[in-house]
């Protein structure tokens, strides 16, 4: 364990593997965090929460003072322990607890999602029900401007957030 400080080290793990290393260290012994944030989601027929990765990809893992590094590389699931040259860099305690009360926020007020210039929508009410657009601007946290076609005519409006959902 030379070079390595007591703290959170930062693990890179491998895409839509993140619930297998979660287990597979868990198993181990390990204390791994995998921090979520939920929003609300507008389906068809009702609000859902979804869960996201906060950091898409990397996890945490509390270092012991026993830790064995090369068990947790070859952990299923887990691509590599981040470290600069032979040091490994740790958060402190105090950083992996302002990572919990964001986690802890959004289960308690979980946003409505957000849109992205580019993305594809649906719109779930209205005259245009079902049709499906992008969003070309953000005008505001709760209206966004979209592109549709109408009759072999491309037209833009804006819309409330409320009203549509991502493809």
């Amino acid at each position: 364990m030379s070079l390595l400080q007591f703290g959170w080290l930062v693990l890179n793990i491998k895409p839509k593997e993140g619930k297998r290393a979660e287990e597979n260290l868990l198993n181990q012994g390990y204390e791994p965090y995998f921090p979520v944030l939920h929003s609300s989601l507008l389906s068809k027929t009702k609000t859902v929460i979804k869960k996201q990765a906060m950091f898409p990809g990397y996890a945490f893992l509390k270092s012991e003072p026993n830790l064995e590094i090369k068990p947790v590389r070859s952990t299923r699931g887990v691509i590599k322990i981040i470290r600069f040259g032979d040091k490994y860099p740790v958060l402190d305690n105090q950083v992996i607890q302002s990572f919990k009360e964001v986690e802890l926020e959004s289960i308690n007020n979980p946003n409505k999602e957000s849109y992205r210039i580019g993305e594809f929508i649906e719109i779930l009410t209205g005259p245009l029900k079902d049709q499906e657009a992008i969003i070309t601007a953000t005008i505001s946290e709760q209206r966004v401007e979209i592109l549709f076609s109408l009759l072999n005519r491309a037209h833009t409006i804006q819309v409330d957030t409320s009203i549509i959902s991502k493809k």
